[in-house]
């Protein structure tokens, strides 16, 4: 039988994503967005009033009670289980794909005349080098979302997601664990890739600085992250909204409406939509309908959110699921380079 030793092990593995400093599942991410879930009740009605009150408008029973969300709890579950198991396994990929960036850069661990005293990297190196690792974080984010929507393979496997008919903050567990391990593996190479650039301009301290980056990325997990997948009408409109993401931008990526197909693939930011083109901003008390746009039955368990993904990918059975618009028609014909000219339609989503 298990020793006790080995069962508190695995308890420990399920949970830590809870309590790890630097998880974007910690508890203490959750009392964020409830916090300010709280001020925007505040702002909209004058008043917070009771926890519970707090709690029904970030989650009202419509949605607790949705089949959709019954499904993100079964999902999250096999999330920390799965999880546990393949967590050596991407841990390594990621580590792999840096070393292997690395050495194609031919990086360069020297002194720099960027250092400061005792190998220090200067105010202006360290802030260059906070910055362009938060924006290469943003950029591998960006681009494997991207692969996601475009590539039709790793749709079937990102549309798991995407079939869900509600938002909350548990969507975000709504995930293939193959998700789970392409994101970070595209990230770590595109951080590498940046990072190797900072050392070989300004030493290997440059790096060390960057560490900065990770607060930038808390900040945004103690605050909007959990609210991205959540239908309050919390909108950055105007500049703003090219810049950051907020709960609006991300209701507009998961909207069945053909327009904002393959749009706003940030994560924290909106820069890389801006940049490439995939930017949708939100308009303020616009509201949207949410899915595939069309039933599709193996994506409403938890056996078929697993298995259909890879049996569709290979071909070996066809996808059932159009994204179609309001009115039931098919949407155009995508370009070329997007997947959904095949089947009608980004830590990890």
């Amino acid at each position: 039988m298990p020793s006790l030793a080995a069962f508190t092990d695995l308890l420990r593995a399920w949970t830590l994503p809870f309590v790890a400093w630097g998880s974007q599942f910690a508890w203490w991410t959750y009392v964020g967005a409830a916090g300010l879930a709280a001020g925007l009740l505040w702002r909209r009605r004058g008043r917070v009033g009771s926890p519970r009150a707090v709690l029904r408008y970030l989650l009202p029973a419509r949605l607790v009670g949705h089949r959709s969300t019954r499904l993100d709890v079964k999902l999250l579950v096999v999330a920390l289980v799965v999880g546990t198991l393949q967590e050596p396994w991407v841990a390594g990929a990621v580590s792999f794909v840096r070393d292997a960036v690395a050495r194609g850069e031919g990086l360069v661990f020297g002194a720099s005349t960027a250092l400061g005293p005792n190998g220090a990297a200067s105010p202006w190196v360290t802030g260059l080098s906070v910055l362009a690792t938060f924006l290469a974080i943003e950029l591998g984010y960006w681009l494997a979302h991207l692969a996601m929507h475009r590539v039709p393979a790793l749709w079937e496997f990102h549309k798991v997601h995407h079939s869900a008919e509600v938002l909350t903050p548990l969507t975000e567990w709504r995930q293939h664990p193959l998700e789970w391990a392409l994101f970070p593996v595209v990230i770590g190479a595109v951080v590498a890739a940046v990072q190797g650039a900072l050392v070989t301009a300004f030493g290997a301290a440059a790096v060390t600085a960057a560490g900065g980056a990770n607060l930038i990325l808390v900040g945004f997990m103690v605050s909007v992250l959990h609210l991205r997948h959540s239908e309050l009408p919390f909108a950055a409109t105007g500049w703003l909204g090219r810049l950051v993401q907020s709960p609006a931008h991300h209701q507009i990526h998961h909207s069945v409406d053909p327009a904002h197909y393959d749009r706003n693939l940030g994560f924290c930011l909106s820069l890389w939509d801006w940049a490439f083109g995939t930017l949708v901003v939100p308009e303020k008390g616009a509201r949207y309908r949410f899915g595939l746009g069309e039933e599709d039955r193996a994506l409403e368990t938890v056996g078929g959110s697993l298995v259909a993904p890879f049996w569709r990918a290979l071909g070996m059975r066809p996808s059932t699921a159009l994204r179609t618009n309001e009115g039931g028609a098919s949407p155009p014909p995508a370009p070329p380079a997007s997947g959904r000219g095949e089947e009608g339609a980004l830590l990890g989503g």
